[in-house]
């Protein structure tokens, strides 16, 4: 299982220091800036992509103007990523809510919310898969996609070898997991298996305040046994499989969590390169 790494402005040089050897880019500037100009940096470093990023895109969307913005951008990725030496184009599964990943909305949670899901992504997976690219789902409590059991429903819809899913633990945590995600993190790398090529790493650990509080903590400092997680995910994890940390503050969280999960790779008996 290869390493990548994405900490902001510090990603290049960190990955270089860290002797990590894959680093994210988005859709917006391969296809705004080419592939030559957009991999430069990462070549002159001896760098890989490990994802594309299209977060942006969200069929469910009711800002129908944004997204409409949105699938152009992922047409014009989708036969530009194969240069990139990196199939996965990372996409957000389906919010109504425009914000695609700040807010929910009552209408995600319903079947009706899948069946539109997959309807504006059939052309877009009948183009992935004639370049070979694999739209790769953000599961997410707050969108349509919040379990791994709503992903497998989508994807008996559409049956597309194009769509896949992130396996990301801590993004589909409920206030219960927050003190012992055990059950969720077994059930969701199960559920998932066969259908992912990326794993996100970043922790999440609860705070103090009035109701519930919950957001991003480097690793080490919230409830995940990530060399449980390695451990589950890296039979199912194929040949081009990354596992990328992410959502890294500073350099010095960077270093240690790094050392965290390496650690977590030696204990689980995963070699993470």
């Amino acid at each position: 299982m290869r390493l990548g790494l994405e900490a902001g402005s510090h990603t290049l040089d960190l990955a270089v220091e860290l002797g990590i050897c894959g680093v994210p880019i988005s859709a917006e500037a391969l296809v705004r800036d080419g592939v030559d100009a957009t991999l430069a940096p990462l070549r002159a470093r001896g760098l890989q992509v490990c994802q594309i990023g299209a977060f942006g895109f969200n069929v469910l969307s009711t800002d129908a103007a944004k997204q409409a913005r949105q699938a152009a951008l992922l047409e014009a990725a989708i036969p530009r990523a194969a240069a990139t030496g990196c199939p996965y184009i990372v996409i957000c599964g389906g919010n109504y809510h425009p914000s695609g990943f700040a807010a929910g909305d009552a209408r995600n949670f319903t079947d009706a919310a899948l069946d539109e899901i997959a309807a504006g992504l059939r052309p877009l997976l009948t183009l992935a898969e004639q370049h070979s690219v694999r739209l790769s789902i953000e599961p997410y409590l707050k969108t349509a996609i919040g379990s791994a059991e709503r992903f497998v429903a989508l994807w008996e819809r559409v049956r597309s070898p194009a769509l896949c899913a992130n396996l990301d633990v801590t993004s589909l945590y409920d206030y219960a997991d927050l003190w012992d995600p055990t059950a969720t993190i077994r059930r969701t790398c199960a559920g998932l298996a066969g259908h992912y090529g990326l794993i996100h790493i970043k922790e999440i650990a609860l705070a103090e305040g009035f109701h519930i509080h919950a957001g991003l903590a480097p690793l080490g400092n919230g409830p995940t046994d990530w060399a449980e997680v390695l451990r589950l995910a890296a039979p199912h994890a194929p040949a081009d499989s990354w596992a990328i940390l992410e959502h890294v503050a500073t350099p010095a969280e960077a270093r240690a969590s790094v050392t965290l999960l390496r650690a977590a790779a030696e204990q689980a008996g995963v070699s993470l390169t």
